[in-house]
């Protein structure tokens, strides 16, 4: 399969703006708030963001039981960072299934040949998988990077990000998706008469 990365970091209609991994699977739902579009619209479509998200495949088929558990992961996460950006106490249901899930054997990352190089695993069980996306998530609302946990404040944005510029100020997911958008908008406010008519 050919990968397209365009210049909003957009992989197979997918985005990956959010700087981590656990955040690109929440925002497998597109205009949260907006009209809640479902990216993951099935099983072939799980295995295209597996795909691009360069996670192992998922062993076996994949069942629509199987996708109603990954939605579920994903919307604990998603829960997890709104009351997180929101300063709201963290809900607990979320967090014990993020938790469940992590305790699943995760597949191993590999060693290539010229012992600096890490090979994802050809395929795994989805738990395995699922289990990878949790301890993502636990990695970063534990670690030191929490603090920098941020919702784009795009108008027509729904996506949160990891926030690593050295003042810890950035406001949109991407500059290039979001931050021109935005500098256009203010530069055609400010700038009436430059308007095309």
């Amino acid at each position: 399969m050919t990968v397209a990365a365009t210049k909003d970091l957009r992989r197979a209609g997918f985005p990956f703006r959010s700087g981590r991994l656990c955040l690109d699977f929440v925002a497998t739902v597109a205009k949260r708030g907006m009209g809640d579009r479902e990216l993951l619209t099935g099983p072939a479509a799980l295995r295209t963001w597996l795909h691009v998200a360069e996670l192992p495949a998922a062993r076996g088929s994949v069942t629509e039981a199987d996708l109603r558990r990954v939605r579920e992961l994903r919307e604990a996460i998603h829960t997890l960072t709104r009351r997180h950006v929101d300063g709201l106490t963290p809900d607990p249901a979320a967090i014990e299934i993020i938790n469940a899930a992590a305790l699943s054997a995760a597949p191993p990352a590999l060693l290539g040949s010229d012992a600096h190089t890490l090979l994802p695993p050809a395929d795994a069980p989805l738990e395995g998988i699922l289990a990878m996306l949790a301890r993502d998530t636990i990695d970063l609302f534990g670690g030191p990077l929490q603090h920098r946990i941020r919702a784009c404040i795009g108008h027509d944005c729904s996506l949160f990000f990891v926030d690593r510029s050295r003042p810890g100020n950035r406001r949109w997911c991407t500059m290039a998706a979001c931050g021109e958008k935005a500098s256009s908008a203010t530069y055609r406010k400010r700038h009436p008469a430059n308007r095309k008519a």
